[in-house]
């Protein structure tokens, strides 16, 4: 059905490393549908996250907009207000007539009271998600109770399933869900946020290997176990190299989901999952396109793919995230437009873009104003392929969660340099024995205080990218590079005054939002 406005369905994965697709040059991993919509569409082999954690880079997503300016995290203790929300894309896209859907994850708390504000439920018009991680066997977690009418157990599966029947409603799963569904009305466009967990620990730790499960999730990719590579700068616990950060910058203490990185078996094993689990969301895309084109709206439909971060998979014996080397900062991204000319599809975008910037591009591309209050630049010029397109050559990123351990820190990047600051930890003596701790540090008041330089940082790194595509040699001290330390110096602090306003607070509630 032809409309004046095109669909839009936003999928998003979780930790999923930007060269885990095979037309990002993986050499293994099969990927023919994200590949497709790649021939088909835009993919952009420079894309970031802002920040490396799920909950500040997710509520970028749909705010557009730096944490520096939202104040989301997990240590923030607080939720966006209604009216911080109601500027999102999918609430712009609803204003204007949209009908909204969610299948899967959120990990975005907001209304008062959180993720219990029930403001999620109320806003999108067919809600089949849960709030918090979505675990593997997603409906047999307390949380996957919505899940429960679904055929099969498996979260990719289970979540195809809700994207399918939000297109195209069949009436024994709505009449089976716990919470009631409503058909999709056939003349409206819509917008469907799809939101996997995986391939995050949560899901790929929680794989069983049950003879109930898909072949895809038992026995793909273990005929080449040996052949998946490490990471050139892969540490095991066993080599006894120099940390890659002082001990009292940050430890190496890291919560018990990221130990597969000690040993190559393990992490070897991490890898296999990731690739089976990306195999899935593919394939669920390939049948998700199949559907579109089944129902005759394939031509007017808009694909987002990208994800909340990437991952580290041992360099220099690190797991997890929430530093801002580049395994955790560089992101998958394809935008796929159906209205494009031949002559724009199927192009490699080298400008380096952001997570902010998708918001104001769903918007234009569904022609409708942006919010003042979105910080990001549409990509559309460069999806459309205009030619000469100002844009960024350098880009801000902050990692300000200081629990689990991590230490706070900020960067610039450009296409040569990167420069990272980090901040002292002010520790919680009650949490002293704990294996990883908390501090006292103040959230809000480390938002204004780092970037208007009334904090000071411990420890810097600069790395010459184009030397040091692996971030091996800090060069903070090198005298030849004195200019170069002098110029990001202040640029750090020019770009983080940029996002913010002095002694404004972020618009949330008060609110404990460690789920």
């Amino acid at each position: 059905m032809k409309r004046d406005r095109p669909n839009i369905i936003y999928i998003l994965g979780d930790d999923h490393r930007a060269e885990y697709m095979r037309c990002a040059g993986h050499p293994i991993l099969e990927t023919p549908n994200l590949d497709a919509l790649a021939r088909e569409g835009v993919r952009f082999d420079q894309a970031f996250c802002t920040s490396p954690l799920c909950t500040p880079s997710r509520t970028g997503h749909y705010l557009g907009q730096w944490e520096r300016r939202h104040g989301v995290n997990f240590n923030s203790r607080s939720a966006l207000t209604e009216r911080a929300w109601s500027r999102s894309f999918p609430m712009v896209l609803k204003e204007n007539g949209y009908f909204l859907g969610w299948v899967g994850k959120n990990h975005v708390p907001a209304g008062r009271g959180g993720y219990d504000s029930g403001l999620f439920e109320s806003c999108f018009d067919y809600w089949y998600g849960n709030h918090g991680h979505s675990f593997f066997y997603v409906k047999e977690h307390p949380r996957g109770a919505i899940y429960r009418n679904a055929r099969l157990d498996t979260q990719v599966e289970v979540f195809e399933e809700g994207a399918m029947n939000f297109l195209d409603p069949q009436p024994a799963f709505l009449e089976a869900c716990p919470s009631p569904l409503p058909s999709r009305p056939m003349d409206q466009p819509f917008c469907l946020c799809i939101t996997f967990n995986l391939p995050h620990d949560c899901g790929t730790t929680d794989m069983q290997l049950r003879p109930t499960d898909d072949p895809l999730y038992v026995q793909k990719y273990r005929d080449r176990f040996d052949d998946f590579p490490l990471p050139k700068t892969y540490r095991s616990a066993w080599e006894h190299a120099e940390p890659k950060l002082p001990p009292d910058v940050y430890n190496g203490i890291q919560i018990p989901y990221y130990d597969y990185v000690r040993m190559p078996e393990t992490m070897r094993e991490k890898i296999v999952r990731t690739a089976q689990t990306v195999t899935g969301v593919d394939r669920m895309i390939g049948r998700l396109r199949a559907k579109l084109d089944e129902l005759g709206e394939a031509d007017n439909t808009i694909l987002v793919f990208s994800t909340d971060h990437g991952l580290h998979f041992g360099e220099f014996g690190l797991g997890g995230k929430s530093l801002l080397y580049e395994p955790d900062l560089r992101i998958p991204l394809i935008v796929c437009d159906p209205r494009l000319p031949s002559s724009a599809r199927g192009r490699v975008a080298h400008e380096m873009v952001a997570i902010p910037d998708l918001a104001p591009t769903v918007l234009e591309l569904a022609g409708l104003p942006v919010p003042d209050t979105m910080q990001g630049t549409s990509l559309v010029p460069l999806v459309r392929g205009e030619p000469a397109v100002p844009w960024r050559e350098e880009l801000f990123a902050e990692a300000l969660m200081d629990i689990q351990n991590y230490p706070r820190s900020e960067c610039v990047r450009t296409r040569r340099w990167k420069y990272i600051r980090y901040f002292r930890r002010t520790e919680d003596p009650a949490q002293a024995t704990r294996r990883f701790k908390g501090t006292l540090d103040d959230y809000r008041t480390g938002l204004d205080a780092t970037a208007f330089g009334r904090e000071q940082p411990v420890y810097e790194e600069l790395y010459d990218l184009q030397d040091d595509p692996h971030e091996e040699r800090n060069r903070i001290h090198d005298p030849a590079l004195a200019g170069e330390v002098r110029h990001f110096r202040s640029r750090i602090l020019a770009l983080g005054a940029s996002l913010k306003e002095d002694g404004v607070p972020p618009d949330t509630w008060e609110y404990d939002n460690r789920l």
